[in-house]
């Protein structure tokens, strides 16, 4: 007895698995998608840090400043336990970082201070320029998270995270299905 078996349109059906790979498995630096899924997923995490640091906030500044950032692992990412070299994605709650042409225009204005080695004045007046732009410029952050010599912890970001947990996989997981629905459906539309 001999069983035969014909599969027809397989090199369709590898075309369609390599894209995917392509577009969800984010294997090209051009796809998207998981780097929006994990933005999208960590949502919760930043709304419960920031109403944690409302709690504790006078000015408000930690918690305009706090922000989601996606993307491809840095190799300082890599350092982490957290980061492996397998991941394709990763996202993370911080705070906003300066932007390069502010920290330009601060040496422009401020370096002959630093020069000269009066290194508190250029602090200072560093310090005044990024407050007068609404810019985040301490470790306020690291040290509301976790305490000083003289202020005890106040974690905010370890708790929210565990906290919503369940709530970012979840939605990780019904973000990702419905990406890879928008793929099947725009793949076989184009296909027949």
């Amino acid at each position: 007895m001999e069983t035969r078996f014909e599969v027809k349109g397989l090199s369709q059906t590898l075309e369609v698995f390599e894209n995917l790979r392509d577009q969800v498995g984010d294997a090209k630096k051009t796809s998207r998608i998981l780097t929006k899924v994990a933005r999208e997923a960590m949502k919760p995490v930043l709304a419960v840090a920031q109403m944690l640091t409302a709690q504790h906030s006078d000015t408000g500044m930690l918690n305009r400043s706090l922000t989601i950032w996606s993307g491809k692992p840095t190799a300082k990412d890599m350092r982490s336990n957290y980061v492996k070299p397998t991941d394709s994605a990763i996202a993370k709650v911080t705070t906003r970082p300066i932007p390069k042409h502010l920290k330009r225009e601060v040496n422009a204005k401020f370096g002959h201070l630093w020069s000269k080695g009066d290194k508190k004045a250029f602090s200072r007046e560093r310090k005044k320029f990024y407050a007068s732009q609404d810019i985040f410029y301490d470790a306020r952050a690291i040290a509301t998270e976790f305490g000083t010599a003289n202020r005890s912890a106040n974690p905010f970001l370890r708790v929210s995270l565990e906290s919503q947990q369940t709530q970012v996989t979840e939605l990780a997981g019904m973000l990702l299905a419905q990406e890879i629905a928008k793929f099947k459906a725009k793949n076989l539309s184009t296909t027949k």
